[in-house]
């Protein structure tokens, strides 16, 4: 796509509300961050997004936003009606903004053991969908290990917790940033819980049915470098009404 193309791609993208007095429902999250000051580990809707070292501070931004947008217009598509939908028109929008999707699947997992916390039992898939051995003490891993220890109340909990709830499910992505050979490398996983395992903060559920179940998903996405930076100041410009609802740093203490 074009450079004008683009411009006028992401102007007219159907995001929702996005102007003083139109209604947005949410209110701004404390600690809202500053999209041109993206850390290591960030939240944004329903996606926990890690970027490696290498991964500098425009593309941050133009990663972020991407997602961000993504997300707005799926979730405002009136014609989304299953969260299998919804993800169809997410990864529609990347694809727009000049993301490759190099491929991926699902599958369905069960918890082998009762009594476990779901957190602790989806980051073995986890890990191998983000990258094996290599992303084992990544952030991401980190923040679901110490989730007991993290204040239930946390700005970046209660933003996962209230965007990962649509249809029948609670849905969360996770996301590892990296940079290879000049290309921007998305790895991403999805864990989709249906509503039998409750409403909100699905995470700190402990299972005790013997054959519950979960959808585990996961894709490889990239894009070149260049072609993300030209993005970045027609997303901020789109979203510059959103940002503070929707992204927040990924704060695990100390």
């Amino acid at each position: 796509m074009k450079q004008s193309e683009l411009r006028s791609y992401i102007s007219n993208l159907p995001v929702g509300p996005d102007a003083v007095g139109f209604g947005i429902e949410e209110e701004p999250v404390i600690g809202a961050i500053d999209p041109d000051d993206i850390p290591d580990g960030v939240v944004t809707g329903t996606n926990l997004v890690e970027f490696n070292g290498d991964v500098d501070a425009e593309l941050r931004t133009a990663v972020t936003l991407s997602l961000l947008a993504a997300q707005r217009v799926a979730s405002n598509d009136v014609v989304v009606a299953t969260p299998d939908q919804w993800l169809q028109r997410h990864n529609t929008v990347l694809m727009n903004l000049n993301w490759i999707l190099e491929g991926g699947g699902s599958v369905d997992q069960k918890f082998d053991k009762v009594n476990v916390e779901v957190h602790d039992a989806i980051i073995p898939f986890l890990t191998a969908a983000l990258g094996g051995a290599a992303v084992a003490s990544s952030l991401i891993v980190t923040a679901l290990k110490q989730l007991q220890q993290i204040n239930q109340d946390s700005p970046w909990i209660t933003l996962l917790d209230r965007e990962s709830r649509r249809f029948e499910v609670s849905e969360y992505h996770f996301t590892r940033v990296a940079i290879e050979q000049d290309k921007v490398v998305m790895n991403l996983a999805a864990a989709r819980f249906d509503a039998s395992y409750g409403r909100t903060q699905v995470l700190f559920f402990k299972i005790t049915q013997q054959d519950a179940r979960f959808q585990m998903a996961n894709s490889s996405m990239l894009a070149d470098s260049q072609l993300l930076r030209m993005s970045s100041d027609g997303l901020k410009t789109k979203l510059s009404r959103l940002t503070d609802k929707y992204i927040t740093a990924l704060d695990i203490g100390d």
